[in-house]
């Protein structure tokens, strides 16, 4: 044992109390250029570094430089928050921000101004008298009610597949509204009494749906009806009937057209049973349903859906199908399509969703689209939609199979598609992110040249158009 004087413990606590820790290692400031900016010509630009930080001291100095452009002044350069005017010559300027904390580490960014005569603007903006004006609508489009992600064999219900990414069950209201309290995941449906008043969800008698999404009210079958079929001339007595009844409070009922009814279309219910919520409208059927819709391609057709799985195709006006009538009283934007100022990128008003102009493998020339379109099957087509989203850094992706179908133009007898919008539009069918529901092995498709959608084999091959 060792024995220390009353001295020398003193001296042995005072060292020990003053023994100086080691010092943590100066981490480096972070630089923040600020975001990219599309200006006109001679307009005062103002930049911002405002969003650099030190975590562990203060940024002591700003330094701004111009590294590429036209050459223009620079006032307070050495500040957070820059400016200068903008030159009467369209091109890209480069500043490059370095601060500079109080240890003196540095840290660096870059921020690019576009400078043009007319000012550029990103969907859903579009330029209004050299002012970006927000164009963006409340999507009125339900959802495909798809929960699960195929892995190229099963239907599974964890949607995080690397080799199979961000398919239909990933986005959209049965993604971020899947509750199924008013309707499977992001339907949403109220019931509505014969009088057309709206009733509790548990009510047990009613003679309608309200579909909350989109607007639309609709018939519900009694048991006694569930299967009656008509030819396409017999639908007209029968909705003069609906009419005469006041079905709900009504007299607008009527055929709805091919979107509207597949608007109600549940993609995630496999046969045998009916492609509907069946609590919301139960007496459906697993059969074929008439739409309003000619088929413009041959008058002795119409635009009919298979309830027993989804599909979408013309029937013979002879042929007998079930009918489920609808009422609205709201019209549709006279302006379904804006294009963007670089003439790349498509805004469907009716929507909300921003489409490319082009399929993928095909660019823009300024006047149409041109090159190959890229065939793929729907893995590639995904890792494709996937890649382009991180390369732009926009949220690209393969559309639902009722976004994609959003994009059919029945009136027109060449490609069901418009073509001063969509230009150059393969005639081909079109992949879209939906699996199909009885096989993981199948996936949605719309094909241009009729309008229709059905599925196929993944191992097909299908064009691709990315929306946003």
């Amino acid at each position: 044992m060792i024995f220390l004087s009353k001295l020398q413990k003193t001296i042995f606590i005072i060292t020990v109390f003053f023994t100086p820790m080691a010092q943590a290692a100066n981490q480096k400031p972070v630089a923040n250029a600020g975001t990219d900016q599309n200006v006109i010509f001679s307009t005062k630009v103002t930049l911002s570094a405002t969003k650099s930080s030190d975590s562990d001291g203060t940024i002591k100095t700003y330094q701004w430089l111009q590294s590429s452009g036209t050459k223009v002044l620079l006032t307070n350069a050495k500040t957070v928050s820059p400016s200068f005017i903008s030159p009467k010559k369209s091109g890209s300027l480069i500043f490059k921000l370095t601060v500079t904390d109080d240890k003196k580490a540095t840290a660096t960014d870059t921020v690019t101004i576009n400078v043009n005569e007319k000012l550029i603007c990103e969907l859903p903006q579009v330029n209004e008298n050299n002012v970006c004006v927000d164009k963006s609508t409340k999507s009125q489009l339900n959802d495909t009610g798809i929960t699960f992600c195929s892995d190229g064999a099963y239907n599974v219900d964890s949607c995080n597949i690397t080799s199979y990414p961000r398919q239909d069950a990933e986005f959209g209201r049965d993604a971020l509204n899947n509750d199924n309290k008013d309707g499977h995941a992001g339907f949403s449906f109220s019931k509505i009494s014969a009088t057309g008043e709206k009733l509790s969800l548990d009510a047990p008698v009613w003679a309608c749906v309200k579909d909350n999404v989109t607007g639309l009210l609709w018939e519900v079958k009694k048991a006694k009806n569930a299967n009656d079929h008509y030819g396409f001339a017999e639908t007209e007595k029968f909705v003069q009937s609906t009419n005469s009844q006041k079905l709900c409070g009504e007299t607008s009922w009527r055929m709805p057209q091919i979107q509207e009814l597949q608007s109600i279309i549940d993609y995630s219910v496999p046969l045998p049973n009916p492609n509907i919520d069946s609590y919301f409208f139960p007496n459906s059927t697993n059969q074929i349903y008439w739409s309003a819709t000619p088929y413009a391609k041959n008058t002795t057709d119409a635009w009919g859906i298979y309830f027993n799985d989804g599909r979408v195709f013309e029937q013979e006006k002879t042929t007998n199908a079930a009918i489920r009538l609808v009422s609205s009283t709201k019209t549709a934007k006279t302006t379904k399509y804006v294009i963007s100022d670089d003439q790349q990128e498509v805004l469907d008003t009716q929507t909300g969703l921003i489409w490319r102009r082009c399929v993928e493998g095909m660019t823009w020339n300024g006047t149409t689209c041109v090159g190959e379109p890229f065939g793929a099957m729907l893995q590639e087509g995904l890792q494709r939609a996937a890649s382009e989203a991180r390369l732009t850094g926009k949220a690209w992706r393969l559309p639902n199979i009722k976004e994609l179908t959003s994009l059919v133009d029945t009136s027109q007898q060449n490609l069901a598609i418009d073509l001063a919008v969509f230009p150059a539009t393969p005639n081909d069918q079109v992949w879209s992110s939906s699996s199909y529901s009885l096989d993981a092995f199948f996936g949605w498709v719309v094909h241009f040249y009729y309008g229709s959608s059905y599925y196929t084999y993944l191992e097909d091959t299908g064009v691709i158009r990315l929306v946003r």
